[in-house]
């Protein structure tokens, strides 16, 4: 048989048997791991090898990595299930696994046996509220061929009694990996492997505690890989704990019932006691027209076999919260609550929260609150063994004269004020003689106190605080507010601790908009391009602002084009006439190109040109009266001057022909003479040339690097 349906007597190991578990009253806090840990719940681990007993250990108590894991991934699937098992239900948040697949034997890099095996326990005391016990596991089992079952990966849920002894309930659980006939396993071969996995998806389990009403038990879960080498054997499971009876929906507003059973069953089957007729085999059994004459029963039957038989009657649940309240003293903070509900069938149950965060399930409870003055707490009312609830909120007073006092700024910003508010007490008195919550302080500030009372009398000590006037800051603004053309300009503010920029806009003759510069709330600088009105704002440690303005105008670039005559210079026309139309109110700076300058519209310059000079670069800047600055440039070609007489007689002067440019000379038959780029020196081949005229032609490049060839006679002289 390959799971246990009756009750399974032999211990894991030894060191069970006769051990008694201590007792924990955690009435199901943590079952579902929902702290993301492992609270309330005791681990252990241990080896059991058939092959190899020197590595065997008796169980030591204690979480173990990877032995005892807490999943938190949500979307997290199993790779050995071939992706098809989530290692969280639907609904959770967490879950825990219990052993780990095989990894390089033991996973440490040590090729021995294995042989994991590791349990987690949970000790509680059953009562009413926990009663109905839900198992929510799944498995991964890797399959042995050659293995007897009881040596093969292993999963075992089992619930002892506070002696340690197992306790005879079908709600225990055993199962090995040689399960291919088990109603609800799959079966997946990895890839690259010959060893099948049997797994198990979530499967959800009922255990009915009832008849253990005021005992202590302990659940327990445990995983193992088999008990000769290799294979590996890991679980994932939570648990819950609930009341244990038949929910009932009909309350005060249905025209209709619907039944609820405890889940965590795989059977339900519902049966009219009065005709016996079966109604329904679902969890919830829907009855159109109740009759509360008319009693139901369902029959529920778990996964593992165990069969439980509940009873309801249909009747109204119809819950009135109502609740009163009186504070003991004048100085606890504690307030006495008093439920007045009522229901007309079932028991109640109280859920209070308090405006703090805490809970209380008391009908009763006294309160000590954190803070004093005015609450908000809530009665939820429940209304077993119905969903039917109902829900009040009040407004509940405290009192506790060292909880009173003031909060506000001691220091306001100059020409501003700060706002005292008072705390903890119903109403207040304030030495300025106002009976508000909240006075707003200007100059000349000074020390101002405060009383508060409770809505019964109680009164508090007497609350100073001293208020003054924060010194006066320096917020320093920088920046051109001038546009010229199509640039930017550059506003920076200093002072403060951080700063936000703002530009007004107008959008239209009837008004305004701003819009928020999103710079960053610590940029002490902007680059605009736009004029407009800029707005900086900035604040300063103490939280004070200042705000500054700038101004920035736009303006178009004067017009800086001109015009030059003549087109080109030369030895014998030196004369440069530049010109431009005059703008009123602009000046103009002409850079001559020769190291000269002049001022006006229009300027006459003379050159001195020297031979080997090809071009002039000729610079205007147009200056506004705004400031305003554009320039441009153009080049004069000079054409230059070529002798036809030269003398290379030794004396310096005109001893070389065009030096500085590239020539080529040719005599009168044709005969290239001479060809180089330093001019010619009158020789051939080393030797004086003979005096005669010879051709030449002369290359140069002008302003626009435009090759120019000069032909022409020259007649050299000795």
């Amino acid at each position: 048989m390959k799971v246990g349906k009756t009750l399974l007597l032999f211990c894991l190991v030894s060191f069970w048997v006769g051990t008694t578990l201590s007792a924990q009253n955690t009435s199901g806090k943590n079952l579902n791991f929902a702290l993301g840990n492992f609270t309330n719940w005791v681990g252990y681990t241990w080896r059991y090898s058939i092959d190899v007993p020197s590595i065997n250990t008796n169980p030591v108590a204690g979480i173990v990595s990877r032995r005892q894991t807490i999943m938190s991934d949500t979307s997290a699937y199993d790779k050995n299930t071939g992706y098809a098992l989530r290692k969280i239900p639907k609904g959770y948040k967490y879950s825990a696994r219990l052993g780990d697949e095989l990894m390089n034997g033991d996973g440490s890099g040590n090729p021995t046996a294995r042989c994991w095996e590791q349990s987690l326990r949970y000790t509680m005391t059953i009562d009413s509220t926990n009663a109905l016990l839900i198992f929510k596991f799944a498995l991964v089992l890797q399959y042995a061929v050659t293995h007897t079952e009881v040596n093969e990966p292993r999963f075992k849920l089992t619930l002892y009694d506070s002696d340690g002894n197992v306790l005879p309930d079908c709600s225990n659980y055993d199962v090995y990996a040689s399960n291919k006939y088990v109603k609800g396993f799959k079966t997946y071969l990895p890839s690259g492997s010959n060893v099948p996995v049997e797994w198990r998806d979530w499967t959800t389990v009922g255990a009915n505690l009832m008849k253990y009403l005021g005992q202590t038990i302990t659940v327990e879960f445990m995983s193992a890989d088999c008990k000769e080498h290799w294979h590996y054997g890991y679980a994932y499971f939570l648990a819950e704990c609930h009341p244990f009876y038949i929910a009932v929906k009909y309350c005060a507003a249905d025209t209709a019932a619907t039944l609820t059973a405890p889940e965590g069953f795989e059977k339900y089957k519902w049966i009219n006691n009065t005709t016996g007729a079966t109604l329904d085999t679902t969890e919830v059994l829907n009855v159109k027209v109740p009759d509360q004459n008319t009693s139901y029963s369902c029959t529920l039957t778990s996964a593992t076999g165990c069969v439980v038989l509940l009873h309801t009657r249909i009747v109204k649940y119809i819950p009135k919260a109502d609740f009163s309240t009186f504070m003991l003293d004048c100085n606890s903070n504690t307030v006495q609550f008093t439920s007045h509900s009522t229901t007309t069938n079932g028991t109640l149950s109280y859920n209070w929260i308090f405006d703090d965060g805490n809970t209380s399930a008391l009908k009763n409870p006294p309160y000590t609150f954190s803070s004093s003055g005015m609450h908000t707490v809530t009665l939820l009312l429940s209304n077993p063994p119905s969903t039917c609830t109902d829900t009040l909120t009040k407004d509940v007073e405290s009192f506790s004269p060292p909880l009173v006092g003031i909060n506000g700024d001691s220091t306001y910003c100059p020409g501003l004020s700060t706002t005292l508010k008072a705390y903890g007490a119903y109403e207040y008195t304030w030495s300025n003689g106002s009976k508000a919550a909240t006075v707003e302080i200007s100059a000349p500030g000074g020390t101002y106190w405060m009383l508060g009372r409770s809505s019964t009398g109680c009164v508090s000590d007497t609350m100073y605080k001293t208020i003054t006037e924060e010194p006066d800051w320096p917020f320093i603004i920088m920046g051109d507010t001038v546009i010229c053309g199509n640039k930017s300009v550059t506003l920076s503010a200093s002072g403060a601790v951080s700063y936000l920029w703002n530009r007004k806009v107008i959008l239209s003759t009837s008004g305004e908009d701003n819009f928020l510069w999103t710079k960053g709330i610590t940029d002490d600088t902007i680059v605009v391009s736009s004029p407009g009105t800029y707005i900086v704002t900035g604040v300063n440690a103490r939280g004070c602002q200042k705000s500054s303005t700038f101004n920035v105008v736009g303006y178009k670039l004067p017009e800086a084009a001109f015009l030059l005559s003549p087109d080109a210079l030369d030895r014998k026309h030196t004369t440069l006439t530049c010109t431009i139309p005059g703008e009123t109110g602009t000046s103009y700076l002409w850079n001559l190109g020769d190291n000269s300058y002049e001022t006006g519209a229009t300027v006459t310059h003379d050159y001195s040109i020297r031979d080997t000079t090809l071009y002039y670069l000729v610079r205007l800047n147009a200056i506004s009266s705004h400031g305003c600055i554009d320039s441009s440039s153009k080049y004069i070609d000079v054409i230059p001057f070529i002798p036809n007489v030269f003398s290379p007689n030794g004396d310096g002067i005109n001893d070389v022909f065009k030096e500085g440019f590239k020539v080529e000379i040719v005599d009168r038959n044709g005969m290239q003479i001479y060809k180089g780029n330093n001019g010619w020196d009158g020789r051939h081949k080393g030797q004086p040339a003979d005096p005669d005229t010879y051709f030449y032609l002369v290359y140069y490049k002008d302003s626009e690097q435009k090759l120019h060839t000069r032909k022409g006679y020259v007649t050299l002289i000795r």
